[in-house]
């Protein structure tokens, strides 16, 4: 499984997404703020319209067509980790948020960047992006719920749009910035154009200030009603603001949502009020579990050693949890997984899906064990039973496309990794894998389509259309889909592109 999955370049930062900085790269701020001024003159005359006088904000329409280019910037250039596994369970996390949120369009963009610091943060048009450390360094799954639901509530509430409409004035400054980070990130380093989003930043906030503690309070409201609506514990967020104002988490480099959220004492008092108020017998949600064994999961997938203990893989689960047997079993799995005991590996997590029917995640590791132990016959006979007691999803079709392959059987995979696309259409790994499955099957056109919408994903409009121009030259796949809706996509993304940057 591993050979599909497609490494992403260092990272960069945008000036609506998140704020990582260090100390030492101060100096490169003033570097790019004068680059954004001599960039003022240039883009003005393209900046996105944001405001006009018969409105203060950006049409609907427009802020997701907005959200469509962010995204697309997202998965070019920050460091994403694309496991299908970590992505079900966050989006099953969101979901009930999601529903009950007032976005207009329920699609979001989901997306979680490897890195440590622990953030969290939403953009125009659906886009949510989590970082790993919050994920490892979260207290709860109901207190990751409570950074989640946070970061609904600003796009349901378009706080980014109106941020951006406030002062027209700024924009240039804003997109300016925006610009010349991108330039120097890609052109000097990274860290500079990490540097330069910070700098905007600054200077946007030191005027907005008081503006951005409305939206705050506002945010944290509604997020309150989001998780009280729906079964999560609105005690995390008490708790978790009550956290943000502790010496630790405001001297620590790691919590860079503290720092892109202010907090101030009134923000506390006001959800310790509600709390009180909105006291509801907890209902289990179900998440407890699953999200312990995330971590577990997350720690082996991302460790920079090739042999892992299960005191490093268990360091951050509490051991006075009723399911902390379970995850202990998970760990030592994994842990055997790595340093090559594939046979008792294989046997524990055989023993622990038998045990625990419902944790997916347990079940999902042990079919990528036996894959890689090429024990497809096995995997098959699970599938079926999968399918029989109705648990079949996303990680059942990807396991079964990857045994397809495995057996020979290139047609039939390909169905299955096209009925996930269907599904989501954003995978950008699986429109990877179909393009280098279709290049090996001789299915051209089926590649060159591939091809056209990993590039469209990831914002490479041009090369986008010229895969689906190299499409229209190949004998007909009746899979491939349709070239000239393709043709349309890229030129339309390329329209976009040319407004909003």
């Amino acid at each position: 499984m591993r050979s599909y999955i497609i490494g992403q370049p260092a990272l960069q930062s945008y000036a609506c997404l998140a704020y990582f900085i260090k100390p030492l790269l101060r100096i490169g701020c003033l570097l790019l703020l004068i680059v954004a001024g001599l960039l003022h003159t240039v883009h003005a005359a393209n900046l996105p319209v944001i405001n006009s006088d018969s409105s203060t904000h950006m049409s609907v329409e427009d802020e997701y067509r907005f959200g469509n280019v962010i995204a697309s910037s997202i998965r070019k250039h920050l460091p994403l980790w694309n496991d299908l596994a970590a992505l079900k369970f966050m989006h099953d996390l969101t979901q009930p948020l999601v529903s009950r949120s007032q976005l207009n369009n329920k699609t979001t963009h989901l997306f979680l960047i490897r890195n440590d610091n622990i953030n969290a943060f939403a953009a125009p048009g659906g886009v949510i992006g989590i970082n790993t450390g919050l994920i490892h360094q979260a207290g709860s799954v109901d207190e990751l719920v409570a950074v989640l639901a946070h970061e609904v509530a600003h796009l349901s509430l378009r706080h980014y749009v109106q941020t951006q409409a406030q002062e027209k004035a700024q924009a240039p400054l804003y997109w300016g910035a925006f610009i010349a980070s991108i330039w120097l990130a890609g052109n000097v380093s990274g860290d500079l154009g990490e540097a330069g989003m910070y700098a905007t930043h600054s200077v946007l906030q030191r005027s907005q200030l008081k503006y951005n503690r409305s939206h705050e309070r506002e945010a944290d409201r509604i997020g309150f009603d989001l998780m009280d609506q729906s079964p999560f514990d609105v005690a995390h967020m008490q708790r978790l603001l009550q956290r943000l104002q502790s010496p630790y988490v405001t001297e620590s480099p790691m919590w860079e949502w503290a720092r892109s959220h202010p907090i101030n004492s009134e923000r506390v008092a006001d959800i310790s009020q509600r709390t009180l108020i909105h006291q509801k017998s907890q209902t289990k949600h179900g998440f407890d579990l699953s999200f312990a064994l995330l971590k577990i999961y997350q720690a082996a997938a991302l460790s920079d050693s090739s042999v892992l203990s299960v005191d490093q893989l268990m360091h951050t689960v509490d051991p006075l949890v009723d399911y902390y047997g379970i995850v202990l079993a998970y760990a030592e799995a994994l842990a055997n997984q790595t340093s090559g005991k594939f046979n008792l590996a294989n046997q524990q997590l055989q023993d622990l899906a038998l045990k625990q029917p419902n944790a997916t995640l347990v079940w999902y590791s042990w079919m990528q064990s036996l894959l890689s132990q090429k024990q497809t016959q096995a995997v098959f006979k699970q599938l079926e039973l999968r399918q029989l007691h109705r648990r079949d999803d996303s990680l059942s079709y990807w396991i079964k496309a990857l045994a397809l392959r495995q057996e020979q059987q290139p047609r039939a995979a390909v169905d299955v990794l096209l009925t996930i696309l269907k599904d989501q259409p954003q995978w950008a790994i699986g429109w990877r894998t179909l393009a280098e499955w279709s290049s090996l099957d001789q299915r051209l056109q089926l590649n060159h389509m591939a091809q056209s919408e990993w590039h469209l994903l990831r914002g490479e409009a041009e090369l986008a259309l010229k895969q689906a121009r190299y499409a229209s030259q190949q004998q007909t796949d009746i899979q491939a889909g349709s070239v000239s809706l393709q043709k349309q996509r890229a030129l339309a993304f390329l329209a976009d592109q040319a407004e909003f940057n």
